[in-house]
């Protein structure tokens, strides 16, 4: 009696064995006829329009003199009321940065050191357009004629809201780019699986109008307008 409950103790563990491979072929066999998910990924750009509200300037004090000391001197003083007329204005310290300071010699045509030269270099952020021209000419009256203006940029206070416009946009034509590939491939356009701004895109500003002057009394600005972009990559999931 017991050799024979071996056997069938043996008889059912190959059985239940078979049973476990039946259903692993099945489940591989289902697997198959599914196969992985498809999808398609389209990367674009979208942009929208904005009017500047803000200026930033590269302003600062370049002297020469025949003292490295005294240059040095001079130039401390004069971006001092810089400084100061800054203050007066009003302009928060935050919307104030050095950007660059050197000093250091000049030479003539056989290698002599005629002299030295100082920089002292700040970018403004100037938050008022309609007050921006006037607060430049005062700063460059405050600096004398060691004063510099080596540029301006026009920009945003808060430029989320354009941002948000920009990615919407850039969404639909990454749709739109989608579909016309699917519907090229036999297939049709299904669900979104991801969305992501575009890794090392940043959102660009493109200045297409908008100008700086020189005038007697104030700067003239005007803020013109300036197109934003931003790219984003969507996947969306394929259909038959």
């Amino acid at each position: 009696m017991k050799v024979q409950r071996t056997h069938i103790r043996v008889a059912a563990a190959a059985a239940s064995l078979i049973l476990l491979a039946g259903c692993g072929s099945q489940a591989a066999a289902d697997s198959n006829k599914t196969g992985p998910a498809r999808s398609v990924t389209a990367t674009a750009t979208g942009s929208t329009t904005g009017v500047p509200d803000q200026l930033t300037a590269q302003v600062g004090i370049s002297n020469e003199g025949s003292s490295a000391a005294a240059v040095l001197a001079e130039n401390n003083a004069k971006t001092q009321s810089l400084l100061n007329e800054l203050k007066i204005a009003g302009i928060d310290d935050k919307d104030v940065q050095t950007t660059s300071v050197d000093l250091g010699p000049r030479f003539n045509d056989k290698g002599r050191i005629t002299g030295y030269q100082a920089n002292n270099m700040l970018r403004v952020t100037l938050r008022n357009l309609s007050t921006a021209g006037t607060r430049l000419d005062a700063l460059v009256k405050a600096g004398g004629n060691s004063a510099r203006v080596q540029g301006i940029s026009l920009g945003f206070t808060d430029d989320d809201a354009l941002l948000s416009k920009a990615r919407v946009d850039a969404i639909k034509r990454a749709k739109a780019q989608a579909k016309e590939m699917a519907e090229a491939a036999g297939a049709k356009l299904g669900k979104v699986r991801t969305i992501a701004d575009v890794a090392g895109f940043n959102p660009i500003f493109e200045q297409s109008a908008g100008r700086l002057a020189a005038a007697d009394s104030s700067v003239p600005i005007s803020a013109g307008s300036e197109d934003l972009t931003v790219r984003v990559k969507v996947v969306f999931e394929l259909t038959s």
